[in-house]
């Protein structure tokens, strides 16, 4: 009875495992697809000449794309730092886009100041201590 859970709880394991990695395949497919039209867009803008009014709205794109290459990557890796990466990231592309007020901008670099603290020299020293 005992050999039984262990041997379901390695195949619920593994299939875990499978789906996550598909997943992850599947937003990196999808990353890159639309990669490609935002590379095409940026194109179109710069010889129409609106890369100026488009700019804001490509940077919004952009960083929507590396949040979810980090998502895909934390699928993968299983990483307490990736988890703080795609936070950082989603604090920057929101003070980008939305229009904020002052104090919302400086809230936003405090949270980015502290995430990297604590992935720099919190996380990795007390959590991880054999990490460098």
């Amino acid at each position: 009875m005992e050999m039984n859970v262990k041997s379901l709880e390695q195949v619920f394991t593994q299939t875990v495992k499978f789906f996550e990695w598909l997943l992850a395949g599947i937003i990196i497919v999808a990353v890159i697809a639309e990669g490609t039209m935002l590379v095409h867009d940026l194109f179109s803008y710069i010889m129409e000449g609106e890369i100026m009014e488009k700019f804001q709205d490509f940077l919004a794109h952009a960083l929507l794309y590396i949040i979810g290459l980090e998502v895909a990557l934390m699928l993968i890796k299983h990483d307490m730092t990736l988890v703080m990466d795609i936070i950082i990231f989603a604090i920057a592309r929101k003070m980008i886009i939305l229009n904020v007020h002052m104090w919302e901008i400086l809230v936003g670099i405090l949270a980015i100041f502290i995430l990297y603290y604590l992935k720099c020299y919190g996380l990795s020293c007390r959590f991880f201590p054999n990490r460098p």
